[in-house]
């Protein structure tokens, strides 16, 4: 191996990142239950939601610049730090689209693909550099295009037994989302536009089983339907290569969905605090 070879081999590769900010209702019970504009704004440890993911992102070791997908950016100028950051062009403001899927692809678009993008939400209040870190590193060692984050849910349930949390069955076991990808180049973008079919199609499950094929769709039914095979499936579908990166950090898998997942995240938040 050449020095250039080396040099290139051990240079840090930074990531641009995506918060999806957005609101999917309006008037939630959460939000009357809290009393927030959007839920980007919901307190943990007296810090807006968003703020929090802002600063762990910027705090971790990869991540550079921020796409922030939301519906208002003078309410979230309100944010004085979150102001500073856009005006600094460390925060890129990015009106969101009606989804989730729409509103990635649009800032993966802005983004260029020049670098991987790491994707995740304003909700995502317990994130930690520790956890982007793992994730970001982990993501560029197996070389795919598009990297997963997932839990055991009964790692999950070990440390926090009271959560609820929606999960998948494979042979290995129940596996919970962390909210955490990766797209690694321009391919993964494809992922995107998979991901806005699926929620075009979201009331009518059997056009989205019979994407990936019936004989799958019994496999995992019936729980004889390995991690792996669905992954591998899944790349065939999506038509770039996705893999899964276990966390093994607990709490990466808890969002803030209803208000009881808030106290929770609250109680988590102070304690770790504390230690």
């Amino acid at each position: 191996m050449t020095l250039k070879e080396v040099n290139n081999k051990n240079r840090k590769k930074y990531f641009d990142a995506i918060i999806l900010a957005g609101e999917r209702k309006k008037d939630s019970p959460l939000l009357r239950r809290v009393n927030v504009p959007a839920k980007a704004f919901i307190k943990v440890g007296g810090i807006p939601m968003i703020l929090r993911v802002v600063t762990t992102l910027l705090s971790s070791d990869f991540v550079k610049k921020i796409y922030l997908c939301g519906q208002d950016q003078e309410l979230f100028r309100q944010i004085n730090q979150i102001a500073k950051l856009i005006d600094q062009e460390k925060i890129i403001w990015i009106d969101s689209e009606k989804g989730p899927s729409l509103s990635t692809y649009k800032a993966l678009k802005a983004s260029g693909g020049k670098r991987p993008v790491l994707l995740t939400t304003c909700d995502h209040a317990l994130l930690t550099p520790e956890h982007v870190n793992f994730f970001c590193k982990r993501a560029l060692e197996i070389q795919t295009d598009l990297a997963i984050a997932l839990a055991k849910l009964e790692y999950i349930k070990g440390t926090f037994p009271q959560v609820k949390r929606t999960y998948y069955t494979f042979k290995e076991g129940k596996f919970c989302s962390c909210n955490l990808f990766s797209f690694m180049n321009k391919r993964a973008f494809q992922a995107a536009t998979f991901w806005q079919t699926v929620e075009a199609q979201r009331k009518n499950p059997l056009k989205i089983i019979k994407r990936f094929g019936y004989t799958w769709a019994l496999l995992y039914s019936i729980g004889q339907l390995t991690l792996s095979k669905a992954l591998e499936r899944a790349s065939q579908v999506i038509g770039c290569k996705a893999e899964a990166v276990t966390m093994h950090f607990p709490e990466v898998a808890i969002d803030v969905d209803t208000y009881e997942d808030l106290l929770l995240v609250e109680k988590i938040a102070s304690e770790y605090k504390k230690s």
